[in-house]
């Protein structure tokens, strides 16, 4: 039996990432399962075929209710993508309830560490949130994208995870805008947990600076290299958040949207080994699936801010 159940919302435009964040899992953490929920055919036919070992694949007729259906028709693609995180993780905690801990993860994330260590910092906590903790040059974003980010949503199997993991999925199925919305605090999905630490008992907030680094937090840490392991501050790196990265090609890559990466530590620790698995596993891919042709972005619609090629 996992001890942790985790769930991802893929389609075709992030496939090879969930590939390569599903690798770092394998690497640092053996009790688990991740269930994906295919949003393209493709994915589904794809993932079926590999077979990964500790995956569990979902078609979206399999997962689809009423309320998905009506949430579908009335909103674009990338909008329902994000409408179905919740209710993806509401149905695997509802229809497979044998695991300890469970966490929505974003297909972007990749882990140095194991995750255990986020939920270890509070055993009994109903439900985790990760702070954006944003960096001065991104202190703006609290009023348009809010506290927390939602690329990490874990909780515990009890009924105080399930009544808001449930409240949040109702939330989403009325309105899951990418529209910012600062007078009504919304914007996709992320805002509706704002309220869980007024609403829930026992919300823990992660206080490891080392779950969900990324390009918004990433500049105030100091990076370093302590026994092997890869350190923000004094917490051992758990997970990046690589958003904002771009795919070119399966060497080529705008590494960040916004600005160059500067540190020396923070490039050839974090980015370069996320790349470099990357494009062994977009390789990969277009060995065994050659007319597979998605996820990649021309270099002329990227920022160009950090254009970078694997050697």
């Amino acid at each position: 039996m996992a001890r942790y159940h985790f769930t991802s919302v893929v389609s075709k435009d992030h496939l090879f990432r969930m590939i390569a964040m599903y690798s770092s899992l394998k690497i640092h953490c053996s009790n688990f399962q991740l269930f994906i929920l295919c949003m393209d055919k493709e994915i589904y036919e794809i993932l079926s075929k590999i077979n990964f070992e500790y995956i569990k694949v979902f078609n979206l007729n399999q997962v689809e209710d009423d309320e998905l259906l009506k949430a579908k028709s009335n909103r674009s693609f990338h909008e329902y993508c994000w409408t179905s995180k919740a209710s993806f993780l509401h149905y695997v905690l509802k229809n497979y309830p044998s695991a300890t801990y469970y966490a929505h993860l974003d297909a972007d994330l990749f882990f140095y560490s194991n995750p255990s260590l986020i939920f270890e910092e509070n055993p009994n906590a109903s439900l985790y949130l990760t702070h954006h903790r944003n960096s001065k040059a991104f202190e703006f974003t609290y009023d348009l994208t809010g506290t927390y980010n939602t690329g990490f949503v874990g909780c515990r199997n009890d009924s105080t995870a399930l009544a808001a993991i449930s409240h949040w999925k109702e939330r989403c199925l009325q309105r899951c805008s990418m529209a910012i919305d600062v007078e009504n605090k919304t914007f996709g999905d992320q805002r509706y947990v704002e309220d869980w630490p007024d609403n829930f008992k026992n919300v823990h907030i992660v206080n490891s600076l080392g779950a969900n680094a990324a390009l918004w937090n990433i500049q105030d840490y100091r990076v370093s290299l302590q026994g092997g392991k890869i350190y923000v501050n004094h917490n051992p790196l758990v997970f990046f958040h690589f958003s904002g990265l771009s795919i070119i090609s399966p060497r080529e890559f705008n590494l960040c949207w916004y600005y160059a990466i500067e540190d020396p530590i923070t490039l050839n620790f974090i980015y370069i080994p996320y790349v470099s698995v990357l494009g062994e596993a977009i390789k990969e891919m277009l060995k065994n699936f050659p007319w597979f042709n998605y996820g990649f972005v021309r270099r002329e619609n990227t920022s160009n801010a950090h254009y970078f090629i694997l050697r």
